[in-house]
């Protein structure tokens, strides 16, 4: 389906949310890479180990946030929780100007923009299964979300790298201010559809169960994951393939400066080159018959990500490594709305915070334990060597999952792509 008429296919409330993500993303993308990344490199004159504590910092703080607001958010629903993220995003902004002074000071402003971020991306990834239980819905609805998420990832860092070059890279994070509040514009007549907690009430009363109604901490999204079939394949096949891509975050500026040999801005085309990449993969997924929405699917692509990881990082070539992330680009734009859907689906909406605090804890962690390793691994085959042992990681991956599971995976798929999956509820798990 063309964006065009998935756009008008979607709801009005879908329509607001695909603009408060669209805003609060473009702000995040801004600020990241060059104001974080970039001030520690190019400002701090930082190397491997810099960069490195930098994204341990925001990686584990991200999954602090999504920690605090999964519960949060099941606790006070989407509207309030919405001023949340957008009250710790401005914060963050305004606090970065003070703090961007020295390296502990970017280490800080890391810290609270992961904690931010963390809260932030619930609103894409949970806030759909606020609106409809139809899974065809919920995969337009995404897809759609995340074409306009991979557009911010264009636009933020050509924006960042346009401010960065006429001001500094720590003056990128005024933009991630000025975007969340803009963010409150379209939340303003935003209303959820279906009542997770009137389900699980009636969940309650029907099985006898107490836990159903007032467990409000994370264990139950550690339940509903690891008590799911689904959801915990789900979980351990990215949580492995996103294991390789922990080495790229300190790496990637290093090996703009030192292999590709191009400047600060750069951080921010190339970015911008998988942004293109991201709308592309995303706007495919719309066009992907539903029953090809399933686990199976989802590996192909988490596996092609290695494919095109290894020619992104490897040449000294600046043509190809744009050819490498535009393509890169492609997959994650189909990965992301994948998975999200799939969580979506399997997952009860009383949980469904909870659901996706867990999913990303999985692969935020897994982003995180490489990092202890990439200065070392750089020290003894390069920066260009340590990625491109990264990519075939991440390429090898989801091909021995898919062999090592690949009973389940059939069954899964069998039941997915040959009669469709039932969204789960909180009257019902699918």
């Amino acid at each position: 389906m063309p964006l065009l008429a998935s756009l008008r296919s979607l709801s009005p409330a879908a329509l607001r949310l695909v603009w408060m993500r669209l805003f609060i993303y473009l702000g995040v993308q801004c600020a990241y890479f060059i104001g974080v990344v970039g001030t520690l490199t190019y400002v701090m004159g930082g190397g491997v180990t810099e960069n490195a504590l930098g994204i341990v910092l925001l990686n584990g703080c991200i999954v602090l946030g999504s920690f605090v607001g999964g519960p949060l958010l099941d606790r006070i629903g989407p509207r309030r929780f919405f001023s949340v993220v957008v009250a710790a995003l401005v914060f963050t902004s305004v606090a970065y100007q003070l703090l961007a002074q020295s390296v502990v000071g970017v280490l800080v402003g890391a810290a609270l923009l992961g904690a931010s971020w963390g809260l932030g991306d619930l609103v894409a990834k949970s806030f759909p299964a606020y609106l409809t239980d139809d899974a065809e819905e919920l995969k337009t609805m995404n897809s759609v979300i995340f074409t306009v998420s991979n557009a911010a990832v264009i636009v933020g860092p050509l924006m960042g790298g346009f401010v960065s070059a006429v001001a500094s890279p720590q003056a990128v994070f005024w933009l991630l201010g000025v975007c969340s509040l803009v963010a409150l514009a379209p939340a303003a007549g935003f209303r959820p559809v279906r009542d997770p907690r009137a389900a699980a009430e009636g969940l309650a009363r029907s099985t006898g169960d107490g836990d159903a109604r007032s467990d409000d901490s994370l264990r139950a999204g550690f339940r509903s994951v690891f008590g799911s079939p689904a959801l915990a394949l789900l979980f351990w096949s990215c949580f492995f393939s996103f294991f390789g891509y922990g080495a790229f975050d300190p790496l990637e500026s290093l090996y703009y400066r030192d292999v590709l040999r191009v400047d600060v801005e750069w951080m921010g085309w190339l970015s911008a080159a998988a942004g293109v990449g991201g709308v592309v993969g995303s706007m495919l997924l719309m066009r992907l018959p539903a029953r090809r929405v399933n686990v199976r699917t989802l590996l192909a692509v988490l596996a092609s990500e290695g494919a095109f990881a290894l020619l992104y990082v490897g040449t000294p070539w600046v043509a190809v490594a744009c050819a490498g992330q535009v393509l890169l680009g492609v997959a994650f734009g189909m990965l992301t709305p994948l998975l999200s859907t799939l969580v979506q689906t399997h997952a009860s909406l009383s949980t469904i915070g909870r659901v996706n605090a867990v999913m990303g804890f999985g692969n935020n962690v897994a982003g995180v334990a490489p990092l202890l390793c990439a200065p070392a691994l750089a020290e003894v085959l390069g920066v260009q060597g340590t990625l491109v042992l990264a990519s075939l990681l991440v390429l090898c991956m989801p091909l021995a999952i898919g062999v090592a599971r690949r009973k389940e995976i059939a069954l899964l798929a069998d039941e997915e792509s040959g009669h469709g999956v039932a969204v789960a509820s909180d009257e019902g798990v699918s």
